[in-house]
């Protein structure tokens, strides 16, 4: 009995794998695949509630048919909306998740940000993109230039997991986004 429990477990994580792959690579790869889908199911399910219900009277098959694709019509409208809404929303953000922090608690004293480069760098914590360059004037003992490093420390400890395992395309997203955000 534990070997067929064993056995079936296997075949039902493969199958489940199978369709999460369907779902999420193909189903959803698009809008269009998305809406072909559900259209699809909508024409099973009104296939198997005529069959299953018999209607004798074509008018009273037609009626309900008019009205779940009605129904159908609208929903397609709602998820569309919706994708196109979050597609908006993340428009202004950058992909990296930061550390919870209370605006209030920043000492922006030690890291000498002027009132302008403040509130564009609370923007940036917020996960949004800045509007202006924030102006990082922290110096190194030499005065020369300002002190990247400070800054790279900050972003390890700002940044869920922190930057210094970055490998590949995100590292690149992070230096992009240090070199629209600061100067």
């Amino acid at each position: 009995m534990e070997k067929f429990i064993q056995i079936s477990a296997k075949a039902l994580a493969q199958l489940r794998s199978g369709f999460n792959y369907f779902l999420e690579e193909k189903v959803q790869a698009n809008s269009t695949n998305l809406i072909l889908f559900l259209l699809s199911i909508f024409v099973l399910f009104l296939l198997s509630f005529s069959l299953i219900l018999g209607f004798p009277n074509i008018a009273q098959i037609l009626f309900i048919i008019a009205v779940l694709a009605g129904i159908m019509l609208v929903i397609l409208v709602g998820l569309a909306i919706y994708y196109e809404s979050n597609r908006h929303l993340t428009k202004g953000h950058h992909n990296f998740k930061i550390e919870p922090i209370n605006k209030s608690r920043i000492r922006f004293d030690h890291i000498q940000l002027d009132k302008a480069s403040q509130k564009e760098f609370i923007r940036l914590m917020k996960g949004k993109r800045v509007n202006q360059r924030i102006n990082f004037t922290m110096g190194n003992k030499s005065g020369d230039s300002a002190n990247h490093k400070i800054l790279f420390v900050l972003f390890d400890e700002l940044l869920v997991g922190g930057i210094q395992d970055l490998a590949g395309e995100r590292k690149q997203y992070f230096f992009d986004l240090l070199m629209e955000s600061f100067f």
